[in-house]
């Protein structure tokens, strides 16, 4: 069965790229055959299967920019911020949080998925709180209706936003492996059916967004990726590869980011 989209694969810390691994909450979407992993699973797995805790309040750059010339840009840098706001949540980091949802909501005004005002005051309110996991299922369910809003409006933009949050997950979660490398963690990267999907789906995207410089750089990489997950069923993703793979994605999410 294909779902109309991929989730947001948000992640970080211990275990990689993509996610990849099995249960825990709701909101698994399948795409043929391919399994994209709830941000709340991949959270789970990679704290319980990293040997040190993660410090989730430094992996992103939680930036902040949201003036971006092109809306191929714009749903990438949306992708990201997304991601960065899971990454927030599970750090509990209030002010994060809170410029993350900022960001988010200005980005997806630009591409005409309005977000209004009042849900993101009910998640600071619930942030206060401390209710974080009410907070993480409301920002849950609030980008699901953004993506389905975009997935109407502009397929290109649905498209971009999930590549975006896709890197953004690949990086935190390389980055904090490569520093913490765990050959167990690795399972969660190990899914190179996903990267041939998301290849697919670049793939096709209109020749105008094809043509843009920062999709095309993108793109260029995502073979490269397929690659060095793609290891033997129950074998680690080795260390060499994660490397590799942290690299890659800092250096894209570095162009994501820096964009103008």
């Amino acid at each position: 069965m294909k779902c109309s989209c991929v989730r947001y694969v948000m992640v970080s810390a211990a275990a990689v790229l993509t996610m990849f691994a099995s249960s825990l909450v709701s909101y698994a979407q399948v795409t043929t055959q391919v399994y994209v992993p709830p941000s709340a699973l991949v959270f789970h797995n990679l704290d319980s299967l990293s040997k040190a805790q993660v410090n989730w309040k430094t992996l992103p750059t939680f930036n902040k920019k949201s003036s971006y010339a092109n809306k191929y840009t714009i749903a990438l840098n949306l992708g990201t911020r997304i991601c960065d706001a899971f990454v927030a949540i599970q750090g509990k980091d209030q002010n994060k949080f809170a410029d993350m949802a900022t960001t988010v909501a200005g980005l997806s005004g630009k591409l005409n998925a309005n977000i209004e005002q009042s849900l993101n005051d009910k998640m600071f309110a619930l942030v206060k709180q401390g209710k974080w996991l009410e907070v993480r299922g409301m920002l849950d369910d609030q980008q699901t209706t953004v993506k389905e809003k975009l997935n109407r409006l502009d397929k290109d933009a649905a498209i971009l936003v999930t590549i975006g949050g896709w890197l953004e997950g690949l990086n935190v979660v390389t980055k904090s492996l490569a520093a913490n490398y765990s050959a167990d963690a690795t399972s969660i990267i190990r899914n190179p059916k996903l990267v041939e999907y998301l290849i697919g789906e670049m793939n096709g995207l209109s020749s105008t967004a094809k043509g843009n410089d920062l999709v095309k750089s993108i793109t260029a990489k995502l073979g490269e990726v397929k690659t060095l997950v793609s290891v033997d069923k129950g074998k680690p993703v080795p260390q060499e590869n994660v490397k590799k793979l942290a690299d890659i994605s800092a250096g894209l999410i570095r162009d994501v980011e820096g964009a103008k």
